[in-house]
């Protein structure tokens, strides 16, 4: 039976708004831009575990030619943890149906430990037989290395997987391993894109 392997941000939550990057980079003490340049650099760290939530923001702060106390990086923490958790409904509908069709699905995603377990908590991951996230994997996407971790966990061979990821380097990645992918772009589309791959579902009526 074919699996369909989710990604989280950018696929089952939407990209981090524009407000949310405001608060954060408010707590930060900084302008938006000098923010976004501070948070990517170090992120595949802490996506990885090799950085906990302290070194992260201290990285941050160090980027930013600054530091953070306790108070400020529990804060920063807490805002970074909402930014992720802007759901899409329509594809939160696609992971209902396809679970209703009988499909078996597991997510894979890029995430820290603290997002990871906020991500745990929403109501849509019951629809999953796996939750495999990076933190614990201590690998992230597109390394191979993440791919084949994530397939152990399943029990899955590439050829019985199908990856919906919004991020060319990931579907590029899975597809070099004999996955076959849906480069995601928005709930409708990816829906007709898993047709293509034999996964279908008849969508929920509203």
């Amino acid at each position: 039976m074919t699996w369909v392997l989710f990604d989280f941000g950018g696929v089952i939550c939407y990209p981090q708004p524009e407000e949310d990057l405001a608060r954060l980079a408010r707590a930060a003490g900084c302008t938006v831009a000098e923010f976004g340049d501070a948070y990517w650099p170090y992120r595949l760290d802490y996506d990885r575990a090799v950085l906990d939530a302290a070194g992260y923001w201290q990285r941050v702060a160090g980027n930013l030619g600054r530091s953070f106390d306790g108070a400020q990086i529990a804060e920063l923490a807490r805002l970074d943890i909402a930014s992720w958790m802007h759901l899409q409904e329509g594809t939160v509908a696609l992971i209902e149906d396809m679970a209703a069709a009988g499909h078996r699905l597991a997510l894979l995603s890029n995430a820290p430990a603290d997002v990871a377990e906020a991500v745990s908590g929403l109501p849509v991951a019951a629809h999953f037989e796996h939750l495999i996230f990076s933190c614990f994997l201590k690998s992230a996407k597109p390394d191979p290395e993440c791919f084949n971790g994530a397939l152990a966990v399943m029990g899955a061979e590439p050829a019985e997987v199908v990856l919906v990821d919004d991020r060319a380097d990931n579907i590029a990645g899975a597809a070099r391993l004999g996955m076959a992918v849906v480069l995601f772009t928005d709930p409708g589309a990816a829906r007709a894109g898993l047709l293509r791959h034999g996964v279908g579902s008849q969508p929920t009526a509203q």
